[in-house]
């Protein structure tokens, strides 16, 4: 979607990275900045890079997405954030987490109590009345300020397919209206600690350009990488 040098013309921005095991592979790290909530998991990156993972140490940082404000972000990653000729060359590249509030896990399909998970962050709040009852799920809340508050970016992220069909989303689809440019879907159950059997998709966004929805066909793949099929989806 955004060509073969892409990562020498793009900021890289994972800003729920872990331990940054989704930032694996990539080739120009002096572009790619890596954040996430827990102060363990920035922990682990540091020691990663002490161990020769060519990621720069001031380009990783504690930050709470949902929460905080962008001017806790690195001076640096605030110039791009803050810049909308830059912000179009930025992508957001996640593997959000699918915590639900008052229901199960939806990757995990564990039955434990979400009461509270989704509904405590500041992002809920400021959206809610945008995208409804998707914004009990995590995942959701993570696309909707990076649609409104880092406009012209490309989102590029791991998810269901209920943000392209489920009834529960027709809110957002109404709010978030960024181009789906391309996608794959994989079996869920090639994820760790994931066992249902269902898809997961990968999809680029692109936030600069607004249009609602439809429909989109998907490349198909096996556990073991291999295109099986393509797919039609619809809302």
């Amino acid at each position: 979607v955004l060509g073969e040098t892409w990562q020498d013309e793009y900021y890289i921005w994972d800003c729920c990275a872990g331990t940054g095991n989704l930032l694996n592979g990539l080739t120009n790290y002096d572009r790619v900045w890596a954040s996430t909530l827990d102060k363990q998991d920035v922990d682990v990156m540091m020691d990663r890079i002490n161990n020769g993972w060519p990621m720069a140490e001031n380009h990783v940082f504690q930050f709470d997405f949902l929460n905080d404000d962008f001017a806790k972000c690195p001076e640096e990653l605030q110039e791009i954030l803050n810049d909308p000729e830059k912000r179009k060359k930025l992508v957001i590249y996640i593997n959000p987490p699918y915590a639900e509030a008052a229901s199960r896990n939806t990757v995990t399909g564990k039955g434990e109590n979400k009461t509270d998970v989704a509904v405590q962050y500041k992002t809920y709040s400021k959206y809610l009345n945008k995208i409804g009852i998707a914004g009990r799920e995590l995942f959701a809340q993570f696309f909707i300020k990076i649609f409104y508050e880092i406009q012209g970016c490309t989102l590029a992220e791991f998810s269901t397919l209920k943000i392209l069909q489920a009834p529960n989303f027709k809110e957002f689809r109404a709010a978030f209206l960024a181009r789906l440019e391309k996608s794959f879907l994989v079996p869920a159950y090639t994820f760790d600690n994931v066992k249902g059997k269902f898809p997961i998709g990968f999809f680029v966004w692109n936030c600069a350009i607004q249009e609602t929805f439809k429909e989109t066909i998907s490349d198909v793949y096996n556990e073991k990488g291999e295109l099986i099929q393509t797919k039609f989806l619809e809302v």
